[in-house]
């Protein structure tokens, strides 16, 4: 008698979506860098919109809709139950780390004077889309929210939990719902920088 998970393996060709998961995903997206790693149990659904660069890993139970595009840098760490979705761009740079439960959502639905719900004739609702863009070196805290429109700068820090509705400043530490500043963070010193540059490479694979 098969146990559990050998029955689950057994059914591997019944199930849909694999494909969009885990390995999978390999070969599926634009662009794939060197040593990127897929946890078995994340999805990226419009995959061909997606580029990911050197080194970056993905998480069990994210789930990432490329939408029309998503670029992704290098060493970068997407961590469990990070959800980006929407029809807009997101771009992320290098060394960035989004923390587990992040949403960050490239779409929102016009409220006023329409339905928000989908699969209704057109003219009665509508999506507006906003495209995200975090920039190299950004932290982001557990269960935060990103809204559509937002630019996150250089190595600013989102503390957990926070609501961030508007731009960040480069090298900023922000915290709550929504999100304020409340300090500013040291960078690295030049001769760390300085090893980062010289040990790893940096060549830009998309822009």
């Amino acid at each position: 008698m098969n146990t559990p998970f050998e029955a689950f393996n057994n059914q591997h060709d019944k199930l849909t979506g694999l494909d969009m998961m885990g390995d999978n995903i390999r070969s599926k997206i634009k662009y794939c860098g060197t040593d990127v790693v897929f946890y078995p149990l994340c999805k990226i659904i419009r995959s061909q919109n997606a580029e990911i660069d050197d080194y970056t890993r993905i998480l069990d139970f994210s789930f990432i809709d490329a939408g029309k595009s998503l670029k992704i840098g290098k060493h970068c760490m997407i961590t469990w139950h990070t959800l980006i979705e929407g029809g807009a761009n997101t771009k992320i740079g290098d060394r960035v780390f989004v923390g587990p439960g992040t949403k960050i959502l490239t779409s929102t639905y016009e409220i006023h004077g329409l339905y928000s719900a989908e699969f209704i004739p057109k003219e009665t609702h509508r999506i507006n889309y906003g495209d995200i863009k975090i920039e190299d070196d950004a932290y982001i805290g557990a269960n935060c929210t990103i809204m559509p429109g937002v630019t996150i700068g250089e190595g600013a820090v989102v503390g957990a939990n926070c609501l961030v509705n508007k731009n960040l400043e480069p090298w900023g530490i922000y915290v709550g719902t929504p999100c304020k500043k409340i300090g500013m963070r040291e960078k690295p010193a030049d001769e760390i920088k300085q090893i980062l540059m010289n040990e790893v490479d940096w060549t830009q694979h998309f822009k």
